[in-house]
């Protein structure tokens, strides 16, 4: 997609237009990643206590929002906040203006570009937010209801019924992640197929969603998974740098 943005002429009404739409891409994928390192970095650090509070009577866990947890959230929130001001930005206002009454300062060959640079960023930032918004829900809602207020009623239709749909929120908005993941960096299918095989296992290890691993083995499992996760992040890095 940069490549497109690469062929619009750069007078000066695009030129400003195409850097914010590059900084809102950039920083939802930024946004993606930290998602990802909250998620699984942290988990595993948690779990293995390589990440803990000094205080042994108030420790960190695994299965509940933690101080980790929650200031990487708010980072992670912060990043897609600033990615709305860009690609939402005046520049960006008066391109989509100009497109819609056919101003003379933009060229007729560089509508389509510019209109696909457009609808793509807008395409990232909206699914982040839905993405976000589910693993948001799960994680401090949901989740945190369903161990409060149903931890006791092991045999309960509800509980069962909330388990499996707080199961399939958190994975859609795990996928939608590597989504998002895949479209910034034009992944192929293989590797795209590759990283949902893997949050899938990872999912799976998490949850014990279909009951075949034992209680034991569920945390840890997802926590050796997570140490994985890491090679993700330095090929963001990499890609980031490289795309500069």
């Amino acid at each position: 997609m940069f490549s497109i943005a690469n062929c619009v002429s750069q007078n000066k009404l695009t030129k400003h237009a195409i850097k914010d739409l590059k900084i809102g891409a950039l920083l939802i994928f930024i946004g993606v990643n930290l998602r990802f390192a909250i998620g699984n970095i942290v988990h595993g650090l948690i779990y293995f206590d390589f990440l803990q509070s000094g205080n042994h009577e108030h420790r960190y866990e695994v299965h509940v929002p933690n101080l980790p947890d929650m200031c990487g959230d708010v980072v992670m929130a912060i990043v897609f906040a600033f990615a709305y001001i860009f690609i939402t930005s005046d520049s960006v206002k008066k391109i989509v203006r100009g497109m819609a009454n056919n101003s003379s300062e933009l060229r007729n060959q560089d509508v389509l570009p510019i209109r696909q640079l457009i609808d793509w960023a807008k395409t990232l930032f909206f699914l982040s937010i839905i993405g976000f918004g589910l693993y948001f829900f799960s994680k401090y809602f949901l989740s945190v209801g369903i161990e409060t207020f149903l931890e006791d009623e092991e045999e309960s239709r509800i509980l069962f019924i909330l388990n499996v749909l707080n199961c399939v929120i958190r994975l859609s908005s795990v996928f939608i992640f590597v989504y998002i993941y895949s479209k910034y960096l034009f992944l192929n299918k293989p590797i795209t197929l590759t990283l949902y095989a893997f949050f899938f296992i990872r999912f799976l290890c998490a949850t014990n969603m279909f009951g075949f691993i034992t209680e034991y083995d569920l945390y840890i499992g997802a926590s050796v998974l997570d140490f994985l996760t890491p090679i993700l992040i330095i090929h963001s890095i990499i890609s980031i740098f490289i795309g500069l």
